[in-house]
């Protein structure tokens, strides 16, 4: 994976997390909340396998 696939993902789970600060259905933002936490442990993966430092 690039730096530029890298980027689009942390720039993905932005827009989760502001989906799910905006949404007022508490089932929706459970939801969204899961799909956060999915795609942080995703990036934090991807980090670890291009080598960029965790305070990136």
């Amino acid at each position: 994976m690039t730096d530029s696939d890298w980027k689009e993902r942390r720039n993905q789970v932005a827009r989760y997390r502001a989906m799910e600060q905006e949404t007022t259905d508490p089932l929706a933002a459970r939801l969204l909340h899961d799909i956060v936490l999915d795609l942080e442990a995703e990036l934090e993966g991807l980090r670890q396998s291009i080598g960029l430092d965790a305070a990136a």
